[in-house]
C-alpha cells in the first residue's frame, strides 16, 4: 500500500512529539536527580557539622524526611546487648503519642525485621499480608538498616507517609545513601565524645580506672561484649584491664598468645576463635567458635614498629554470628588503635608521674636530712661529749677510792652500772650519727645484703627464710649497710606479724633499669586501707622495744628507699600474707 503525503506528515509529527516528550522527561529526570544530589550534598554537610550524637541524629532524621518527603520519621539504635533497638530520635506532623519503647530484633515488627535481615524494605500498604499480621503501630513504610563498613549494625532509619504507595525504589536508594552518611557521622561523633571523655581522665584519674574506661569505651564504640588490654612484662603479657575484672593480673607467655602475634608483627590482627590454641582467649568460655577477635599492638607515643618497641596489645571480641568482618574493618582497626594509643599514653604518663614523684620525694628527703642532720649531729656530738665524761669520772673515783668501794658493794656496783650505761649511750649516739650521715653509694649485691640482714635480725627459731634466686640479680646502686638495715626492718616486721611462727620468701627479678625485690610473709596480712598509713612516721610504736635503733619502723624503710632513688610498696588483701615490693636502681655494668 502506498502511503499518502498526509500520512507521512502524521507519522513525522508523532515521532517529533514522542521525541519531545522523551526529551522533556529526560530533562525532568535530570532536574530531579540534580535536586536529589543537592539534597544529599546538603544533608552530608549538615550531618558532618554536628558535634553531638543527639544533634547528629536529629539532623539525619530531618534530612531523611525532607529527601523522601515523608510525614513521620524515627531512628532506633542497637543497644549494648545487641538484642534490642532503642529510640534515639523521632519527628513528624501530628505525631501524637508515638511508640518509642524498645523493640526486639526479630520478625515481629517491620523495624525488627529490617534489623534482623539487614536489608532495606519498602512496604506499599501496611494493611495487607504479610505486614498486617506483624504491623506495630507507628512502624513505618520505608526502612533501611544502618550498617557500618565492618558489617556492624548500628540501628534502623524508618520513614512513613499517610499515603499508600508513597515511597518508591528510588526513595529507598536515596535513603540508603543517606543511611551510609549517617553511619559514618554516628561513628565519628561517638569516637569524638569518647576521646574527649578519656582526655579528661588522663589528668584526674588513677591509671587502673583509665584502663577500665578504655576497655568500656572499646566495647561501646565497636558494639562488642568483651575487651582485653595487655601490657608487656619481659616475655609475658599481663592483663591490665578487661570486661571480666577477675582476669586483671593474669599473665600469659608472649610466644603462646594470639596477642603476641600482633605484637611481633606490629600490625592489627583478626582471628576467628574456632580453635582454643590461644590461652589469652580461653577465659571466655561462653564464646562461640564463630566469634572473632580483633587485636592491635600498642606503641609508645610517636612510635611504631620501625621506631620503637611495643608496649602491649588491645583486643575486642565480637558476638557470635553478628556478621562482623574484622579483617576488612578499617574503621574498627582505626578506633581500637586510637584507644590503644591513649592506653599507651596513660601508661607512659603514669610512669613519668611516678618518676617525678619519686624524684621529688627523694629531693625532699635529702633536703630534710640535710637540715635535720646538721641540727641532730650538733646535738648528738654535744650529748656525746657530756656523756663521755661519765666513764672518765667513774674511772677516777675507782682509782682514788678503791678501799671505800671494796667495803661498800652497793656503791661499787652502781658505779659499774653507771659506767656501762654511759658506754651504751655513747654507742647509741654513734649509731644514730651513722644514720644521719650522707649515704656512700656503691655497687651492692642484693644477695649479700639479704644474708647480712638475716644474720643481724635475730629471728625467732619458728621463722623460716627462703632466698631462692637472688644470686642471679645484678648489683644495685645503694648504700651497703643501709640496704641491709632495710631488709632487717622488713624481716623483723614480718616475724612480729607472724608471732614468731611462719615463713618469709625473698625473691627478685630484673625490670629494665631497675631490680625488684619482693619480701613476702605468711602472716595475717595488712588491710588495704592501711597500705599508705603504715609508712607514716607516727605509725610505728617499736622504738621502745628495740633499744639502740631509731624505731621509725616502715617510715625509715621508705625514707632509705627514697634516698637510694628507689621505692617501696605493699601488696596484701588483708587476709593471707603481705608482700613488700622494693624497686632499686640497677648498677650499670661498667661501674660494678
Amino acid at each position: 500500500k502506498v502511503s499518502t503525503g498526509g500520512d507521512n506528515y502524521a507519522i513525522l509529527a508523532a515521532l517529533t512529539l514522542a521525541a519531545s516528550l522523551r526529551t522533556q522527561q529526560a530533562v525532568q529526570e535530570q532536574a530531579r536527580k540534580e535536586k536529589e544530589l543537592r539534597r544529599l550534598r546538603r544533608a552530608g554537610m549538615m550531618i558532618s557539622s554536628r558535634s553531638s550524637l543527639k544533634e547528629t541524629l536529629e539532623t539525619i532524621l530531618y534530612m531523611a524526611m525532607e529527601v523522601t518527603e515523608a510525614k513521620y520519621g524515627i531512628i532506633r539504635l542497637v543497644d549494648h546487648s545487641g538484642e534490642f533497638l532503642l529510640t534515639e530520635a523521632f519527628s513528624g506532623e501530628r505525631l501524637g503519642r508515638p511508640a518509642v519503647e524498645a523493640l526486639r530484633i526479630d520478625a515481629n515488627s517491620i523495624t525488627g525485621w529490617v534489623a534482623l535481615k539487614r536489608e532495606p524494605l519498602v512496604v506499599a500498604d501496611l494493611s495487607v499480608e504479610p505486614w498486617r499480621s506483624i504491623y506495630y503501630p507507628f512502624d513505618l513504610e520505608l526502612a533501611v538498616p544502618l550498617i557500618g563498613a565492618s558489617g556492624r549494625l548500628e540501628g534502623v532509619l524508618n520513614m512513613e507517609s499517610t499515603q499508600v504507595n508513597a515511597f518508591s525504589k528510588q526513595d529507598r536508594y536515596i535513603l540508603q545513601i543517606l543511611a551510609t552518611q549517617a553511619v559514618v557521622a554516628i561513628q565519628e561523633v561517638r569516637l569524638l565524645d569518647a576521646l574527649q571523655g578519656i582526655s579528661s581522665l588522663l589528668l584526674t584519674q588513677p591509671l587502673q580506672e583509665i584502663m577500665q574506661s578504655l576497655v568500656a569505651k572499646a566495647c561501646d564504640l565497636l558494639n562488642v561484649p568483651h575487651s582485653l588490654l595487655w601490657f608487656l612484662d619481659q616475655d609475658e603479657l599481663e592483663i591490665k584491664a578487661g570486661t571480666l575484672p577477675e582476669l586483671v593480673g593474669t599473665r600469659i607467655d608472649l610466644v603462646d598468645a594470639l596477642a603476641g602475634q600482633a605484637i611481633r608483627t606490629g600490625q592489627p590482627l583478626a582471628h576467628q576463635l574456632g580453635d582454643r590454641r590461644f590461652p589469652d582467649f580461653e577465659f571466655f568460655s561462653e564464646l562461640e567458635p564463630s566469634s572473632t577477635a580483633l587485636i592491635v599492638p600498642l606503641f609508645a607515643s610517636g612510635q611504631n614498629l620501625k621506631t620503637g618497641s611495643p608496649l602491649g596489645a588491645f583486643a575486642v571480641v565480637s558476638r557470635a554470628n553478628d556478621g562482623r568482618d574484622f579483617e576488612q574493618a578499617e574503621w574498627d582497626k582505626k578506633v581500637l588503635s586510637i584507644l590503644g594509643h591513649y592506653a599507651a599514653l596513660a601508661q607512659q604518663f603514669a610512669t613519668h608521674l611516678e618518676a617525678l614523684r619519686s624524684a621529688q620525694e627523694q629531693r625532699s628527703v635529702a633536703e630534710a636530712f640535710a637540715a635535720v642532720g646538721d641540727i641532730a649531729s650538733n646535738l648528738l656530738h654535744r650529748l656525746n661529749n657530756k656523756i663521755g665524761t661519765i666513764p672518765v669520772r667513774v674511772e677516777g673515783i675507782q682509782d682514788k677510792s678503791q678501799a671505800a668501794l671494796a667495803q661498800d658493794v652497793y656503791l661499787s656496783k652502781n658505779l659499774e652500772e653507771i659506767e656501762q650505761s654511759a658506754l651504751e649511750a655513747m654507742e647509741i649516739v654513734h649509731d644514730s650519727l651513722f644514720h644521719l650521715r650522707p649515704i656512700e653509694f656503691s655497687a651492692v649485691c642484693v644477695r649479700d645484703s639479704v644474708q647480712e640482714a638475716i644474720w643481724a635480725a635475730n629471728l625467732p627459731p619458728g621463722i623460716r627464710v627462703e632466698v631462692p634466686v637472688l644470686a642471679e640479680l645484678p648489683h644495685v646502686y645503694a648504700g651497703p649497710k643501709r640496704l641491709s638495715l632495710v631488709f632487717v626492718n622488713l624481716l623483723e616486721n614480718a616475724a612480729d606479724a607472724m608471732h614468731g611462727m611462719g615463713s618469709i620468701l625473698i625473691s627478685g627479678r630484673i625490670l629494665d633499669q631497675r631490680v625488684e625485690v619482693r619480701v613476702s610473709d605468711t602472716g595475717p596480712g595488712i588491710s588495704p586501707e592501711l597500705h599508705e598509713r603504715i609508712f607514716e612516721l607516727n605509725y610505728s610504736s617499736r622504738s621502745s622495744e628495740t633499744p639502740g635503733r631509731l624505731g621509725f619502723g616502715l617510715w625509715w624503710v621508705k625514707t632509705l628507699m627514697a634516698r637510694f632513688g628507689g621505692s617501696v610498696n605493699v601488696e596484701s588483701d588483708g587476709h593471707s600474707g603481705t608482700t613488700f615490693v622494693l624497686l632499686l636502681p640497677r648498677m650499670e655494668k661498667e661501674n660494678v
